[in-house]
């Protein structure tokens, strides 16, 4: 238990400094191609992402005050995990923004380190809540907003 915690916590100081390296990245090499319309796409992303960070969030602090453990509601009734979401498309926003090979390459880094702990969050979910979270896998879709907001207009018209 102890060795997972430290492997744990060493995996988020390598994310964090990756984080940090692609914000300044980004910084350094913002439009370097030269490519407008891809830095334009980045700041539509970016407050996306920006957005659904900040509702998230919200979702959750309301959730915790009611002390309902598995947080189901708002974007959580959607998409599971809106967070990872959120920060895939600020990584990849600032990699549009920079339009430079080295962000592009700590950005696919960062994706794939998230991708494997959604997975990771998946499974502790399922240890921590057992059918309950099962159930909520079914209903609601990993990342894909889109994908949730069909599936739940689907059922508000079927039900």
């Amino acid at each position: 238990m102890k060795d997972e915690r430290t492997i744990h916590l060493i995996g988020h100081i390598i994310y964090i400094t990756l984080y940090i390296s692609l914000i300044t990245s980004s910084i350094i090499f913002y439009n370097s191609a030269n490519l407008a319309t891809l830095s334009y796409a980045g700041w539509i992303i970016f407050a996306c992402g920006l957005a659904i960070l900040i509702i998230s969030s919200q979702t959750r602090i309301r959730t915790y005050q009611v002390k309902e453990a598995l947080v189901q509601s708002g974007i959580y009734a959607y998409v599971r995990h809106p967070e990872f979401l959120a920060h895939m498309l600020i990584i990849t926003s600032l990699t549009l923004m920079a339009q430079h090979p080295i962000s592009a390459t700590i950005g696919a880094i960062l994706l794939l380190l998230l991708c494997i702990e959604i997975v990771e969050e998946d499974k502790r979910n399922i240890e921590k809540f057992g059918d309950a979270y099962r159930d909520y896998m079914r209903k609601v879709p990993r990342i894909n907003l889109l994908a949730g907001i069909i599936k739940s207009i689907r059922k508000r018209r079927s039900g």
